[in-house]
């Protein structure tokens, strides 16, 4: 089997989202790999707002959500032996994941975030991952 250098783990705080965090931690702490859980703050959510005040709470709101979701990461890689990194950063979700993952790099996502059913099949934020990386993506059934 082939080796990868560190597994990224995407998470929006949703219950679903955390399927594949628990999935990635496990897979992380077998292998003895880095792992990164990333939060990304939807730029997009907030651009239309006109208002830099309100465009600024709206910021600081998601970027709050980010620090809890992430603080549940932590909470679930506790008692494992485990390297795990965190980063709440702003953009679009797809792309700031994508950014993150070389062609020897995991993904563990999950097939539905908080859009619900934004999407048939795939959320769109998996599905758009999936297009757009050259690394190996672990689609995890989050329902």
């Amino acid at each position: 089997m082939e080796m990868y250098n560190k597994i990224i783990l995407p998470t929006d705080g949703s219950k679903c989202a955390m399927k594949g965090v628990q999935e990635g931690l496990e897979f992380g702490e077998e292998l003895g790999i880095k792992v990164i859980a990333i939060y990304v703050v939807n730029t997009s959510e907030f651009e239309s707002l006109h208002h830099e005040s309100i465009k600024a709470s709206a910021k600081s709101g998601l970027k709050e959500k980010g620090k809890k979701a992430l603080d549940a990461v932590k909470e679930a890689a506790e008692g494992r032996d485990i390297e795990l990194e965190t980063k709440i950063v702003s953009g679009k979700p797809y792309k700031k994941i994508t950014d993150l993952a070389d062609k020897n790099d995991i993904i563990y996502i999950s097939t539905h975030g908080l859009s619900g059913f934004s999407n048939l099949f795939l959320g769109s934020t998996t599905e758009r991952v999936l297009k757009n990386t050259e690394a190996t993506v672990a689609v995890v059934n989050g329902k």
